[in-house]
Formats: structure tokens, sequence, C-alpha cells
């Protein structure tokens, strides 16, 4: 069986799903039957805040695990059981319900305590949006990835013309807005709202608790993995760089899965006889990188690994000299803002772990975040990939891991997490 079937068979699946398993909730709905989750929440004096969404990204339980520490706030997450991933999440929520389908969705809310804020997540607005309007308590958005930036308001594909309604209204009728890049400022004036909602501006950040100090204890490599800058080490060490997140097969349309592609940086690499280590998403669908596991096995430059729940993640990272974000314009039908304006998880990821990293200069605010932490090499374009070995080799490397190490406190997210309980309080107001 082909890639492309597997992924058609596995979406077909969720569909069939959904459909079949909304009658029975329509009916338990109406005859007000409650939900069972993973613990219910208590009933206290604290305020109920409910992290809700399609697709949970790792980020979320990162921000509400500090939030609860605060003492403030009881938590509760509410996400779609397919989009739902153990790995991506932690055990620091008081309740946690998924939901299968719309019906499923509001026979949660109904049962709920009474809440004190939404703090919902995208992308995918179908269900924060339908949550905006059945819950009475204030609604704040989480914006990273905005889907009006990927391809504008005249997209091509199907699904996401249905996406974009949704998204608009969300952003139009929030309460508040937690913005992790400038994207969303970009989507405001796309779809033409005059009044914007309240905003924070929110990084996605590093986690204190996953702090560690770079490539100490690099087993499990390939080779001779020291790595090091000064004169009498760099002929000799192997170089080891490392990238976690979204692959995409050769069989996935290359103008919208181009940028997680990476055959052809795997062959530039290897003639430079650079190791690249690969941590597929949880998220990731199987079929999506059986192919990698054989260019795994056949290519002693190129390792392919399981993926690794977020808490696991920084351990994995730190044994590697550089995390990279290659991601350029051209290699796919993104926009320029997409590149421009986006920010990724892993570039905090890497932080965390304590290595220095590898950005392209077309991702321009993360590229800017580098530059401005002094915290690693900008790549002008893919053609600079070549050379790249030589490009490493006139860093000064214990340089850049002190940077990594000392600026890396000021973006992380107990050092803001009095930042977003203030917003919480105004949007409550």
């Amino acid at each position: 069986m082909n890639a492309s079937l597997k992924i058609f068979l596995v979406k077909l699946r969720w569909f069939l799903f959904e459909r079949i398993t909304s009658v029975l909730d329509f009916v338990l709905y109406a005859i007000h039957v409650p939900v069972s989750g993973r613990s219910n929440p208590k009933r206290n004096e604290k305020k109920v805040i409910v992290y809700l969404g399609e697709q949970l990204p790792p980020r979320i339980p990162r921000i509400a695990k500090w939030v609860k520490r605060s003492g403030e706030y009881s938590t509760v997450l509410v996400c779609s059981q397919r989009g739902y991933f153990e790995k991506f999440s932690n055990n620091e929520f008081d309740a946690v319900f998924l939901f299968r389908n719309e019906f499923h969705l509001k026979r949660i809310l109904k049962q709920l305590p009474k809440i004190s804020l939404i703090h919902a997540f995208a992308p995918k607005s179908y269900y924060p949006n339908l949550a905006r309007q059945i819950v009475k308590a204030p609604f704040v958005l989480d914006m990273q990835d905005v889907y009006s930036i990927y391809y504008g308001l005249n997209p091509t594909l199907g699904w996401l013309k249905k996406e974009l309604p949704h998204e608009k209204e969300c952003l139009e009728k929030a309460d508040g807005i937690v913005a992790h890049s400038l994207e969303p400022n970009v989507a405001l004036r796309k779809y033409g709202i005059k009044k914007k909602p309240k905003t924070i501006f929110f990084p996605l950040y590093c986690d204190d608790d996953a702090f560690l100090n770079g490539p100490s204890h690099p087993s499990g490599m390939e080779g001779d993995n020291t790595f090091s800058s000064s004169p009498s080490g760099r002929s000799g060490g192997a170089l080891h760089l490392v990238y976690a997140g979204g692959v995409a097969g050769s069989h996935r349309n290359p103008k919208q899965y181009g940028n997680i592609q990476f055959h052809e940086i795997i062959n530039i690499l290897s003639k430079q006889k650079i190791h690249f280590h690969i941590y597929p998403s949880p998220s990731n669908i199987p079929a999506d990188y059986e192919e990698y596991e054989k260019i795994s096995k056949q290519n002693s430059f190129f390792h392919f690994h399981e993926p690794v729940a977020q808490d696991k993640l920084a351990i994995e990272l730190s044994k590697y000299n550089f995390g990279i974000l290659f991601f350029f314009k051209g290699v796919s039908e993104q926009s320029d803002d997409k590149l421009k304006y986006a920010t990724t998880l892993k570039l905090f990821n890497y932080l965390e772990a304590g290595i220095p990293i590898i950005v392209a200069k077309d991702l321009g605010y993360q590229s800017w975040i580098v530059e401005r932490n002094q915290s690693g090499l900008t790549i002008e374009n893919i053609n600079d990939l070549a050379s790249l070995k030589e490009k490493i080799l006139q860093l000064n490397y214990e340089t850049l891991l002190q940077s990594v190490k000392e600026r890396r406190i000021g973006l992380s997210i107990k050092a803001n997490t009095d930042r977003i309980l203030k917003f919480y309080s105004v949007i409550q107001r």
C-alpha cells in the first residue's frame, strides 16, 4: 500500500468516526447525559480556565503548567480526540476532556463548572468559534499559525476555504488575542477588521524546566561526535545537526509541503559529511516518514529517530551541535509573509537544550531572534547550504554555547508568566 493511500485511509477513518458518533452524541446531548473525562475539575474557589481547540500544540500545556503554578486558576483541557497527542501534553491539567464531534463538545461544555475564561488555540478555528458562541465567558484566541497568511484569502484548498470564515469571526469577536508572532496583525489587516481586540505579544518562550547545557552527553551518535571551534578540533570532530518537527514524504504536493520535504537537504549535508538527525513530530502520520526511515538505513550521515515527548525532547536535542530551521522562499507556495512572520516552538526547544541554531534568513522573525540573542548562524539562501560546513568551522562555538545559556533566561515562560496572568485579568473585567 503506497503512502498516499495510507494517509487517505487515516483521514477517511476519522471522517466516518466523527459522522457516526455525532448521531449518538446528538441524542445524549438532548437527554442531558454527562460526559466522563480524564479526572473531573474540582469545584473550589479558584477560577476555571479552559484551554480549548481542535489540534493540541505543545505550547498550550507549557503555558497552562505555569499558569496553574501561580495558584490563581484550575486548568481544564478540552481538545479534539483526533488532535490530541499524549507526547505534546503533560500531567498538569486538573481535568482533560477529549471530544469526538461538535455534539460531544457541547455535552462537555454544558457540564463544566462556571468558566472564568476560555483560552482557545488555533489554527483550525471551527470548534473554538463554536465554543465562543455556546459559553458566556471571556474568549481569548491563541494564534500561532494563521491560515489566511499561508495562501491569502482565496486559497485553492477546499478545507482551507471552509476554515477562513471561522478564523475571521474568532479574530473579529475575540475579547483578546495571544499572539506568538506578528501573524495576527497581518491577518487583521487582510480581513479588514477595524476594531482590534486587546492583544498580548507572548512568544512561545522556553520552558525553564527543560533547560540543559548543550552537547555534554552525546551518546548514541555514530562516529566521533565531538566538535570544537578551536583550530585543533576543526578537522577531526564529527558535526551533528538536528531538526525536530513535521516532515512530509515525496508523495506530498511540494506546493504545500516543500519546506518539510528534506530529501535535497539530506543530500547536501551528506556530501559535506555532516550528520543530520530528524525527530519527527508526534503528530506526524507514519506514512509520511517511512521513506526517511529507509534513507536512514542506507545513508550513514542521515539518522531518523522515533518521535519524542515534549518533556523529553531537550534531552535528545542536547546531544547534537546545532538545531536547524531550514525553511526557504520558493521551496513551496507558502507566502513570503508566512515565512517572514512565522514562529515555531522548535527554535525555543533548541535553546532549552542549550544548543545554537542555524536559521534561514527568509524566516525573518525567527532569524531576528537568533541574531539578536547571538545564538547561532544565519543562512542567506538554500544555495549557501553547499558550503555550510565551512561557515560553521569559522564560528566560535564555545561563545555561542555561552550566549544561548545566558539569553534564554529572558526568553523563558517562567520570567513572563505574570504578563499573561495580568492579561487574563484585563480580559475578565
